[in-house]
């Protein structure tokens, strides 16, 4: 949010220099990024949370310059000025899409450029100038927080406006020229035959303002907030009007900005009222009202402030304070404030207004928590196994937990795209090795996240899958991997892993949940070995019906001596097997191995009838 000084200043008495009001707003929770001079004014540069909708304007920031210094705020809302002529209009409204609709009819305008203030008021905002109507619009947008908009009266086709929402698919030109497919149940303003306006977002091109109007329609309205938003998003648009709007707008601000539009519009653009002032709404939108306990804002903030010091600030804020016998606030929140909903939103109010600086430094007390927390994960564990499939080529990535199939489908999704929980990692890592195929040669990805089981949403659970997938790596050499992290563990049992060839490669998948259930941290220590060991390969002839893993098993037992053994190498139905000899007492001899050897040939021929490669 832009705002100039000579602006605020229009509505209250500023007596700070530009640095210090920045810091005192700052601290206050508005946040300013920037102060810079232009043209002979300061240009304050806001960063707005969006539970402060109310701050997205002139008028909202010099409310709380006001109650900063003290001081009462100086409005510039007159009348609508009554009027005899009665040109005709019709309104259908939909009450769940447009709370709060408010227009009137201006007859005789000229259509030319504003004068050279308001147009400079326009380029501080980094808005470009465009006529007289519609820079007027925009400048009482910025400066009471109320979107506006005018149409051209006379391409109103009927002098009649239904309220809608879109079908989907329908087709809209935007006031700017430009071409859109709206997506389903975006607001729509549609007159007896066509589409006219994208209700918060845009205007239409076919009832814009031109240089022939000479009447307009000036409206404003309270929108449904979720449904400008998701048009907002789904068609990747978004406008000054829009931000505002998907925030939550002040109910009662509708006339206040529609007086002050049309009186600007009388100023600069001559004309005459011509119709009654339609304010169509289906309840009063009252202020409410929140009370304040004294002893729960002292406990809550730790400090006692004094009474006359809590009351003068909420009297500051508008919120007109009334203290009882017993300690209670009661204060009538304005409707303009939407984000007072609760007692705590009273005691941040106290809070920041006294001033966080004014805390007293206090040391935290308390004992070290030792109990380890229900929902507690050891993140070193992930970052262990991690790094062991860095160490073998693999890059991690994160993918969104949302894809466009699946059993569990999300009540409120943001797109087709993303309408469905993932029950596996593997449509995500498939698709980032499909877009990263056309830069990269070898492409080994992994990913470490939840995944959403169950066919219902009450039979559905989180668990943790480590996935990864390569169109580097063989099988063998994924298995390999594996066999390493699980040793790494120091997992004996079969922890269920999956390894499956895909049409781009090979991908693995792990139930991370069950693997760290298994795994067995504690290593004893082996000190390394004082004599040196003896190493050899073997090459057997081997029936296809025989595992690898068993022959590896079967050779291991044989003899105490045989530290490791591994497959060497493969080729057709031959296995060439590489055997570790070693013992922790003495050095090994040929006459030591000679019989091992020998064991080994016999065994594996009388079991698996297997015979040596000659």
């Amino acid at each position: 949010m832009l705002a100039p000084l000579s602006w605020l200043k229009e509505y209250v008495d500023i007596k700070m220099s530009p640095a210090q009001l920045g810091e005192r707003l700052t601290e206050v929770g508005l946040g300013c990024e920037k102060i810079t001079r232009v043209d002979g004014d300061v240009i304050f540069e806001f960063e707005i949370t969006p539970n402060r909708p109310d701050l997205l304007s002139i008028v909202g920031i010099a409310r709380e310059i006001a109650a900063i210094e003290k001081k009462e705020i100086k409005l510039k809302i007159k009348a609508i000025p009554s009027s005899s002529k009665k040109l005709p209009f019709i309104i259908h409204n939909d009450f769940t899409l447009i709370e709060h609709y408010s227009s009137v009819v201006i007859s005789g305008v000229e259509i030319k450029d504003s004068p050279e203030w308001l147009q400079k008021r326009l380029n501080q905002l980094r808005l470009r100038p465009i006529n007289n109507i519609v820079d007027i619009t925009n400048y009482v947008m910025f400066e009471l927080g109320i979107p506006l908009h005018a149409f051209d009266y006379d391409e109103i086709h009927g002098h009649e406006f239904f309220i809608e929402k879109a079908k989907g698919g329908e087709k809209f030109t935007s006031v700017d020229e430009l071409s859109y497919s709206l997506p389903r149940d975006a607001i729509i303003i549609k007159d007896i035959d066509r589409i006219i306006d994208l209700v918060g977002i845009k205007g239409g091109l076919n009832s814009g303002i031109t240089k022939k109007t000479k009447n307009i329609l000036l409206q404003t309205s309270t929108d449904n907030p979720i449904l400008v938003r998701r048009a907002s998003q789904a068609l990747s648009l978004r406008s000054d009007a829009s931000s505002i709007l998907e925030r939550g707008v002040d109910k009662n601000g509708m006339i206040p900005a529609l007086a002050r539009t049309a009186n600007l519009i009388l100023e600069l653009a001559g004309g005459e009222i011509a119709s009654e002032l339609y304010d169509i709404k289906k309840e009063k939108f009252e202020p409410w009202k929140l009370s304040l306990r004294i002893d729960r804002l002292n406990s809550i903030l730790g400090i006692e402030i004094p009474e006359k010091k809590v009351t003068g600030i909420l009297d500051s804020l508008n919120l007109n304070p009334v203290i009882d016998n017993a300690k209670i606030i009661e204060c009538t929140i304005p409707t303009y404030r939407n984000d007072l909903k609760i007692e705590e939103d009273l005691i941040e109010e106290v809070a920041r207004l006294y001033g966080y600086n004014n805390f007293p430094k206090t040391m935290p007390v308390g004992e070290i928590p030792t109990k380890q927390i229900p929902y507690f994960r050891d993140y070193r564990i992930d970052e262990k196994i991690k790094q062991i499939l860095r160490a073998s080529g693999f890059s991690e990535i994160y993918t969104y937990s949302l894809t466009a199939q699946g059993n569990l489908r999300v009540d409120n999704p943001v797109s087709r795209e993303f309408e469905y929980l993932r029950p596996s990692l593997k449509t995500n890592l498939t698709k980032a090795l499909l877009q990263n195929k056309p830069y990269f040669k070898e492409i080994n990805l992994l990913e470490l996240g939840k995944v959403y089981l169950g066919k219902t949403i009450d039979e559905a659970k989180e668990a943790y899958f480590l996935s990864g997938i390569s169109n580097a790596k063989s099988f063998y050499e994924i298995k390999g991997i594996l066999e390493r992290l699980f040793e790494e563990l120091g997992i004996s049992e079969d922890p269920g892993k999956s390894i499956e060839v895909v049409d781009e490669g090979i991908f693995f998948e792990l139930d991370f949940s069950h693997l760290i259930s298994l795994q067995k941290p504690k290593k004893a220590f082996v000190p390394l070995p004082k004599y040196p060991p003896i190493t050899e390969d073997m090459t057997f002839v081997v029936p296809a019906r025989i595992q690898t893993g068993e022959l590896l098993n079967e050779i291991q037992k044989q003899s105490k001596l045989i530290v490791k053994v591994t497959l060497l190498d493969q080729f057709e139905d031959t296995k060439t097997f590489h055997i570790v000899y070693q013992d922790p007492d003495k050095n090994l001899s040929t006459d030591d191995i000679s019989p091992i050897r020998k064991r080994i040939f016999t065994y594996l021929k009388n079991k698996f009838n297997i015979r040596i490669k000659e």
